[in-house]
């Protein structure tokens, strides 16, 4: 195999025999499945497209033809599982790989070819640990659904191995960071404009916005609301920031699972306001649960992130989906996509609104009041 897997996989497949890789037909994330594929490329395996029944005949068979040829399947309703079993008996006996990106249902199919009952969910990473699965004279491996090539430093997904300069190092990570801008500009685009429409239209019926986000996406949200308070659009934002002036806060996302947060943003949210949610991964608790109780509170609901289907992308009525995640954990290319997202729609805003460059100068100058002096109780 290609050192192109998870740090976690490293050990367990380097005797695995063949391998089955889930794709997700919501979202499919080819750039992603293209680097699993190629890690298991001089090995038997074959693909499973899986929850078609939730895209259309179109869809699905425009999918298939990326990949090339796939089985397609519903994992939760069994269709397609006698063509999966086929698939297996094809494949040698020993350590099969079951590979894929996170949702796409690579524990739900080890669950019905087995019987078993393991966890399986919407939210990414339900699955974050290597587990072996016996099935007949083949053991399944349930994956991690990430990828990290353990050749790149920092596992930022920019290889800089053939850089012979600092320079040139610097000019690959731009290079790449505005690739990943570039691969998302037509997908989020007609996604932007609705969510433009929408905000215009709520801001002429005195509604407000409320844009949330934590750890790295807490930056976004924070960059929209000071980008909207700049333009005289009502904005107010709540983050996990009580972590974020220690590095710990940014990289570990202490609070994103504090239901009490959610609850505490959305008093803000009232019936018709506009309720913008970020978060690369989709499966922030703090994030798509305030989501979720605004669009149980009236509000009309966008979620800016990189994976669709997950309890996120469920909430949202607009999805502003990103596609700058080739490979990795690093969110450096998805947070300056995310950045790019929530300026194009600030300032598109503000143009429709009438802002100019003159208004805003005024939104954005001091206004002073009078005050006690420091240290007088």
């Amino acid at each position: 195999m290609s050192r192109r897997v998870s740090k976690k996989l490293v050990p367990a497949l380097q005797d695995i025999v063949g391998a089955i890789m889930v794709v997700n037909a919501i979202d499919p994330q080819i750039a992603t499945v293209n680097i699993f594929l190629e890690a298991v490329s001089d090995l038997p395996h074959f693909i499973v497209l899986n929850k078609v029944d939730a895209v259309t005949v179109t869809k699905a068979q425009e999918t298939r033809e990326k990949l090339g040829n796939a089985i397609l399947a519903s994992i939760l309703e069994r269709r397609g599982l006698s063509s999966v079993t086929e698939g297996l008996k094809k494949l040698p006996g020993g350590k099969i790989a079951v590979l894929g990106i996170f949702n796409s249902g690579k524990t739900s199919l080890i669950n019905i070819l087995t019987g078993e009952h393991n966890p399986a969910g919407d939210i990414p990473g339900t699955t974050l640990e290597l587990t072996e699965h016996k099935l007949g004279n083949h053991i399944l491996i349930d994956t991690v659904g990430q990828v990290v090539d353990v050749s790149k430093p920092l596992m930022v997904s920019i290889d800089l191995s053939d850089c012979n300069s600092l320079a040139s190092k610097v000019n690959r990570c731009l290079t790449e960071d505005a690739d990943g801008l570039l691969k998302t500009i037509d997908l989020v685009t007609p996604q932007i404009v609705e969510a433009v429409k929408r905000i215009v239209m709520q801001d002429a019926r005195d509604k407000k916005v409320v844009v949330v986000g934590a750890g790295a996406s807490a930056l976004v949200a924070m960059e929209m609301a000071g980008q909207a308070q700049e333009t005289g659009l009502p904005c107010l934002v709540f983050t996990n920031n009580y972590t974020s002036c220690q590095p710990v806060g940014f990289a570990k996302g202490i609070g994103e699972d504090e239901f009490a947060l959610s609850e505490y943003a959305c008093l803000s949210v009232e019936e018709g306001d506009v309720a913008i949610a970020v978060s690369a991964s989709g499966g922030t608790a703090f994030v798509y649960r305030f989501l979720e109780l605004a669009r149980s509170k009236g509000a009309f609901t966008i979620a800016i992130t990189e994976n669709i289907d997950t309890p996120l992308g469920k909430a949202a009525d607009i999805i502003i989906k990103s596609e700058a995640k080739p490979e990795g954990p690093s969110s450096s290319k998805i947070q300056i996509a995310h950045l790019a997202i929530g300026h194009a729609l600030i300032l598109t805003v503000a143009d429709i609104r009438g802002i100019t460059a003159s208004k805003s100068i005024e939104y954005m100058l001091p206004n002073t009041q009078p005050s006690k002096k420091v240290g007088i109780k």
